[in-house]
């Protein structure tokens, strides 16, 4: 009699716990290279949105114009306010392109805060502003936990405001830092632009001066578009 060729139970058993274990490994390796691959594509995201900021803040403090304005019930502002008013930062910056040559400044007056959930950047279409004025916010960058700014002397101390007591001795530089979820601290160092009284720049007044400042910047296509400018080495302690 010819004995019958073909699997026990218990082979077919065995085999069916080796293939079952197997998909189970491969469903889990599948998954987790899925879940970081996710997690870096929101990394990355995130990491992108923080060099935009920071191009941004380079491109606004590099075009910073020494032009002061007046709040809305006329009181003087100067034309860099650091940790005074309402606003950690604002200054007066020029390069405010105007392609449909609308009758308007080509200077514009920039501020950052933190509302404490986001970094935000605050601008006005007008330099002096009127009761009704009201700035566009756009946010720039969510889970900031703090956002700090001084001031950077000649010496290399640092300071919250500029004071009368301060005379002549214009700081060199603004500290910018950025306290994130994420990220931790981050600090920016940005040179500020050579005193010039507005006034002095345009051999025939404040127009000329402006119509000179607008050639600053020529990738920026409106108020809130980052230029696509270099980023400057002084970013250190996290750096990018």
């Amino acid at each position: 009699m010819r004995r019958a060729l073909g699997f026990t139970l218990l082979e077919v058993l065995i085999a069916m716990t080796i293939f079952s274990i197997l998909g189970l490994a491969s469903n889990q390796m599948l998954r987790s290279v899925s879940s970081i691959e996710s997690q870096m594509e929101e990394r990355t995201d995130e990491y992108r949105t923080l060099v935009r900021v920071f191009k941004m803040i380079d491109r606004d403090i590099s075009a910073l114009v020494y032009r002061g304005v007046r709040d809305e019930f006329g009181d003087p502002i100067a034309a860099v306010s650091v940790n005074q008013g309402l606003y950690p930062l604002e200054f007066t910056r020029g390069g405010w392109r105007n392609p449909l040559k609308l009758p308007r400044s080509q200077l514009q007056r920039v501020a950052y805060q933190y509302n404490g959930e986001a970094l935000q950047r605050v601008v006005w279409l007008v330099l002096d502003r009127a009761q009704d004025a009201t700035p566009r916010v756009q946010t720039l960058m969510t889970g900031v936990t703090d956002f700090k700014v001084s001031l950077i002397k000649a010496d290399g101390s640092r300071q919250e405001v500029i004071t009368a007591e301060d005379g002549d001795e214009l700081p060199v530089g603004i500290e910018i830092r950025i306290t994130t979820e994420l990220w931790g601290d981050l600090i920016r160092r940005v040179n500020l632009p050579e005193y010039i009284p507005f006034a002095m720049q345009g051999g025939t007044g404040a127009l000329e001066a402006e119509n000179n400042v607008n050639d600053i910047e020529t990738d920026q296509n409106d108020e809130f578009d980052p230029a696509s400018q270099p980023l400057s080495p002084s970013l250190d302690e996290r750096a990018l």
